[in-house]
């Protein structure tokens, strides 16, 4: 399937891509809700009926650790954390630090799972069928064109992937890299990392409870977002020509003041343009704002709602 029609597969269906880079923590014991939810930025609590949760764990200077999806396998008895790849065994020894006089196991394996994150208003069924075929998941929408997480035990990934296809067209990993880029989603270590506090990469409003209990670096997220303003921020930048500029390239104003730098960009099977985020100072990262990128017109565009 040619990328334009992935693209509108995820717009006007379901486009399901496997996420490889993401490696699975399982959370057992009576106390593990709770106890994760203290753990985490997001509300494990108050989730919807059938939904993954997406969140943060972050250090308590308030920077980011890395990003987290938990699954609730309710009919196992417990929680599917999953992470990326690099940070997994970093993530397991914390977490196992404030593992005190809970209930609560956090199993070895790292590797029994595939995930595949699913794209599109028809995400629902998609979860559906693939449920049906022995996976786990929840209903996750991150591009705001609706979605789904999906992790299939590797003992029946091979079903998992035909229950999918059943529903959902089967995307590469070149056009879910587009999609995610045209709909503003960053990646921890790419576009963000454990430099970062949620507030720079404009995550406290799809990661971040700012009512629910305490979670381990909250001052420091709180303070942030009550009474101060982070000096740089992650945006999405539409470029007006040319091919897709290399991460790490300059951004400038007119006068060839540094703004910030490319964190990653694509072609945009969309838009025939170049798409990118970009971690620029706060004064240029308004909607509208106008750009050079390798001396090429580029606009900071608003994020998806």
């Amino acid at each position: 399937m040619d990328p334009r029609a992935q693209m509108t597969a995820a717009r006007e269906a379901a486009l399901a891509v496997l996420t490889p880079e993401l490696r699975t923590l399982v959370v057992t014991g009576g106390d593990r809700v709770a106890w994760l939810n203290g753990m985490l930025t997001c509300d494990l609590v108050k989730r919807a009926p059938g939904a993954a949760v997406y969140g943060l764990a972050v250090a308590r200077s308030g920077r980011v650790m890395t990003d987290a999806v938990v699954v609730f396998d309710e009919p196992a008895g417990r929680l599917l954390v999953a992470v990326p790849a690099p940070v997994v065994g970093v993530l397991r020894a914390h977490l196992d630090h404030y593992v005190v006089m809970e209930d609560v196991e956090i199993g070895a394996e790292v590797d029994g799972f595939e995930a595949w994150t699913v794209h599109g208003p028809s995400a629902g069924a998609a979860l559906e069928a693939a449920t049906r075929a022995g996976a786990c998941g929840g209903l996750l929408d991150r591009t705001g064109l609706g979605g789904a997480v999906v992790l299939a035990p590797s003992g029946r990934a091979p079903e998992v992937r035909a229950a999918l296809a059943t529903v959902a067209a089967i995307g590469d990993a070149a056009s879910g890299e587009a999609l995610r880029l045209e709909r503003a989603v960053p990646r921890f270590g790419v576009d963000f990392d454990d430099r970062t506090y949620p507030q720079e990469a404009q995550l406290e409003k799809r990661a971040v409870s700012f009512d629910k209990g305490c979670y381990l670096g909250q001052e420091v997220v709180c303070m942030l977002e009550m009474r101060g303003h982070v000096k740089r921020k992650l945006v999405p930048v539409v470029v007006e020509a040319g091919e897709p500029p290399a991460r790490g390239a300059a951004v400038t104003d007119d006068a060839g003041g540094v703004l910030g730098e490319i964190t990653s960009a694509c072609a945009s099977p969309t838009l025939g343009r170049p798409v990118a985020l970009a971690m620029i100072k706060r004064a240029s990262a308004e909607a509208g704002s106008r750009l050079l990128v390798g001396g090429v017109r580029a606009e900071v565009v608003a994020l998806p709602a």
